[in-house]
């Protein structure tokens, strides 16, 4: 191989990596559900719009996806705890309707992007994710 080949193979694997690292890279979307590659996909929303129209009366199911203790340690007011890794089995305690506004929440974002991307796959079409508990600047439930 040609010291002109290895070179542009090294670039093309820096971009590759680059794009890879931003959440650009189509191969992304082979990993993810078949809704999420269907278009089906959550929305992010903000503590600041959750606490608008929860404050507003707005029928909201706020569900905290970490552990129990985490959660006993100070929750969104009126969540409910279904642990990212146990939706599926817990789906009884999803609401029935396939419509109803669902918001997840956790302590970093990365387990309720996990679990937003499996109420999507479970059918549910109305899903927000707010990502880190740390952006809830409002009063705790303990």
């Amino acid at each position: 191989m040609s010291k002109l080949s290895v070179f542009l193979l090294c670039i093309l694997a820096a971009i590759g990596f680059w794009f890879y690292s931003k959440g650009a890279c189509p191969l992304q979307a082979l990993g993810r559900n078949s809704a999420a590659a269907a278009g089906e996909n959550y929305q992010n929303i903000t503590a600041a719009q959750v606490k608008a129209r929860l404050d507003k009366g707005d029928m909201l199911t706020v569900i905290d996806v970490r552990t129990k203790e985490e959660y006993a340690s100070g929750h969104v007011p009126g969540s409910i705890l279904i642990p990212f890794d146990e939706i599926k089995a817990k789906a009884g305690q999803l609401p029935q309707d396939k419509n109803t506004e669902i918001v997840v929440y956790c302590r970093s974002g990365r387990r309720s992007a996990i679990a937003a991307d499996t109420l999507i796959a479970l059918g549910y079409n109305r899903i927000y994710d707010m990502g880190a508990i740390s952006s809830w600047t409002y009063a705790l439930e303990k």
